[in-house]
Order: C-alpha cells, then structure tokens, then sequence
C-alpha cells in the first residue's frame, strides 16, 4: 500500500503550535486565561490610588494633547496643567483642535504661548527647546493629513506604526513622549518595552505560563491590559498609564544602578 502522505501545515502561531487558522482563537484564549493572574499581581505593582491617578488629557483638542503630552512625559502634573492653562489664556477663542493653526505659529511665538516658566525650556538630556519640538510636530503631522484630535485618534489606531516612525523621527521626542502624547489624546498604543517587561515578570511564576508568557509580544501585552482593566471596571487607558509610571521609574532606577 503506498504510503499516506502527511497532512501540510501552513504555518504556527507565535504562542504554541496550532495551524494559523486557530491562533487568533487560541491567543485570545491564552490570553484571558493570564487575566486572573496579572489582577492578582497588580496589588503589588500599583501604588495606592492608581485609578485616580491618570490625568483625563485632552481628546478633543489635539493641539493641547500634542503640547501637553511633550511636556507630561518628563515634568510633574502640576507643571504640565499650568502649561495647559498658560496656552488657554493666550488663546482665547480658539477650539486648541487645528494642528494647521499650531504649526503656523512661529516657535519664537510659541514659546510665549507656552509660559515665562517653561516656554524656553529643554528637553532633559537633549538641548533642543520643548517648543521647537511642538512646532516640529504639529507640522509633520499636517503634512501627513493629521489636523485635528479625531483624526490623531483615528491615525494612531490604524496607522500606528507609521506615525510612531513620524514622530520618533523628531530630535527631542522618544518613545515615553509619544506614549504621552497618544495618551493625552486617548488613543491606545501597544506597551513600550518597559511595560512589556514588567507585565512579564509580574506574571512570572508557574512553569506551565512560563512558555506562552515568554512568547507573548508587545500586542498581546496590550490586549491583556486592555482585559485585565475591563475585568477591573477600569478603563485601559488608566491601567496602561499607570503601568507605565512604575515601568518608567524602575527603568530609570535601573539606569542609576548600572551608572553606579
């Protein structure tokens, strides 16, 4: 009799080995199985009053997200609602939601707008001035059909690779900025590196998880923090900033300790 040939395989899903056509069911599942255990972990990551921690940001004005979030991701919040209400009062009128209108005002100018305390301020550990890095990318953005926070909202969701490229390409502005800036504007983006690792040493314990939380990408991080804060009542913006301020600050620690 000849022999049965063996049935073709397609190709595997980045969490076990199933054919493709079942990895988004079975990551999906994988996944919500990790639920339990991250919320149980999250006792011991999160400093108390977490959920009231998170500023509420700026959805519907893109151009005090864009200054905000530049500004949010190195000063205090107190600092960075002064900046808020310094462009507010020096432009009456204006809806803040036309990044055509931002990238048209000379940063000379916008250095006013933003304040006598931080108008001419840097970007820590870069000698560029905060407002040159605004301007630079309010015009980018324009140029790429971003103008207002609906349309940031939208391009971050379905173009986030391609604008993380934009602005990352701008001296000044990193990944912490552009997490911020997508925050400010409340538009979900996939966990920096940072986050990923913390959720994954969180979740470190039983060798059974080991292997599928080891395989678990950046998106998939993402997608259990977005469950893990709906099982919460949460909403996952606020559990993704607060992450990223523990991640952030142990990043930094472990900065210090190497310099050490």
């Amino acid at each position: 009799m000849p022999e049965t040939e063996a049935p073709k395989v397609v190709g595997y899903a980045p969490f076990a080995r199933v054919p493709l056509m079942q990895s988004g069911e079975y990551r999906g599942s994988m996944v919500e199985d990790l639920v339990p255990n991250l919320r149980a972990a999250l006792g011991g990551i999160l400093p108390a009053g977490w959920r009231d921690a998170a500023p509420w940001g700026y959805p519907a004005q893109s151009e005090l997200a864009l200054i905000t979030g530049v500004f949010a991701s190195q000063l205090p919040e107190q600092a960075v609602g002064d900046i808020a209400d310094s462009v507010m009062r020096r432009r009456p009128g204006s809806s803040l939601d036309n990044l055509v209108e931002l990238a048209a005002i000379d940063p000379v100018d916008l250095r006013s707008i933003l304040g006598d305390r931080w108008g001419d301020s840097t970007v820590l550990g870069v000698p560029r001035r905060r407002a040159d890095v605004i301007h630079e990318a309010a015009r980018l953005l324009t140029h790429s059909g971003v103008r207002s926070a609906f349309d940031m909202q939208d391009a971050i969701r379905t173009r986030t690779d391609e604008v993380a490229k934009l602005l990352l390409s701008i001296r000044g502005l990193g990944p912490g900025t552009w997490a911020s800036i997508a925050f400010m504007v409340h538009a979900p983006i996939p966990p920096n590196d940072d986050v990923v690792a913390l959720v994954k040493d969180s979740l470190a314990g039983s060798a059974e998880d080991a292997e599928v939380v080891d395989a678990m990408d950046r998106s998939a991080i993402g997608d259990l923090i977005r469950r893990t804060a709906h099982r919460l009542g949460s909403d996952e913006r606020v559990l993704s900033y607060g992450l990223h301020r523990v991640a952030d600050e142990r990043a930094r620690n472990a900065g210090m300790f190497i310099a050490k």
